[in-house]
């Protein structure tokens, strides 16, 4: 870590600026990427706050993602917003991104809330066929020919993002709508899913299926994993599944600072064209309930 890295680290720790920081990505191979929001050299960003020190204390935030964007030729999508003081950070928030694995968030997150409601229980079973493995599904792929319970399912896309398990899941609440869906009903009016996994993650220029805002997705997280989005006991399975990923050690977990309890979830675009795109979420608080910042995946 640089003394910069460092500096910014203590000093957001020392005013308790953040609670909780959603992020997404977009890495391209070759060249910088833009979106259909406008290219990578506007930054629109706002911080809600009129203390002096404070806005200095974001200038400073800013100017290091865009040297993080210039460095690996990223653009960063940032959300962060203090509970306990609502103030509000923000870089290119309302922009859109590729969902890439962050939707199954929201897929175990309906289920668990139909199960709350009796209208599903978590130890079904769902046979795993060979035919219906997709790429990238390291649990799915040893149980070809077996069954496994939906609670298992769960666990396998949000702890190593399988994708078939995550195929699964959305045949069980009702296919990518029902994800569109549920992100209406915890007020986030702006993610979208469309297709299935692997095809979600093409994210063509210009194509708004499949995409979210770092925004949007910051409202609706908020309300599932903090507000009243999930009845308790289902909040915390879902808080379990997701500190327990093992997909953002080196990204989201890795750039955290020590003592943060953080969950995340993280998705990467398959190359194409020399391209590649990563995008995450991660909501945390330190272990003694004081904000701290989140490591930003930049691929």
């Amino acid at each position: 870590m640089t003394s910069t890295e460092s500096l910014f680290r203590n000093r957001l720790s020392r005013r308790r600026f953040l609670h909780s920081t959603l992020a997404l990505s977009s890495v391209a191979a070759a060249a910088a990427c833009g979106s259909q929001d406008g290219p990578v050299g506007t930054v629109p960003s706002t911080t809600a706050d009129s203390v002096p020190d404070t806005q200095l204390l974001a200038a400073g935030v800013d100017k290091r993602l865009m040297e993080i964007e210039d460095r690996y030729a990223v653009r960063l999508g940032v959300f962060a917003q203090s509970p306990v003081t609502g103030r509000v950070h923000t870089y290119r928030a309302d922009e859109r991104f590729a969902i890439c694995s962050p939707f199954k968030v929201y897929a175990a997150a309906a289920i668990l809330r139909l199960e709350s409601e009796g209208s599903l229980r978590l130890d079904e079973t769902f046979p795993i066929d060979p035919d219906d493995i997709v790429v990238n599904s390291p649990v799915t792929s040893e149980h070809q020919g077996r069954v496994l319970p939906l609670d298992r399912l769960c666990e396998a896309a949000l702890t190593r993002s399988d994708n078939t398990a995550g195929n699964l899941m959305l045949h069980r609440i009702g296919g990518p709508e029902a994800v569109t869906a549920f992100a209406r009903s915890v007020g986030d009016e702006v993610t979208r899913l469309d297709r299935w996994e692997p095809e979600l993650n093409e994210a063509a220029r210009g194509d708004e299926r499949d995409t979210t805002t770092a925004a949007g997705l910051a409202h609706g997280f908020r309300e599932v994993l903090l507000g009243s989005g999930l009845p308790d006991p289902q909040q915390r399975t879902l808080l379990g599944w997701m500190r327990a990923t093992t997909t953002s050690d080196t990204r989201i977990r890795g750039g955290s600072a020590a003592g943060m309890d953080v969950g995340g979830q993280d998705g990467r675009r398959q190359p194409r064209d020399g391209e590649r795109r990563r995008s995450g979420v991660v909501s945390g608080r330190a272990a003694d309930g004081v904000g701290d910042p989140v490591g930003l995946d930049h691929g």
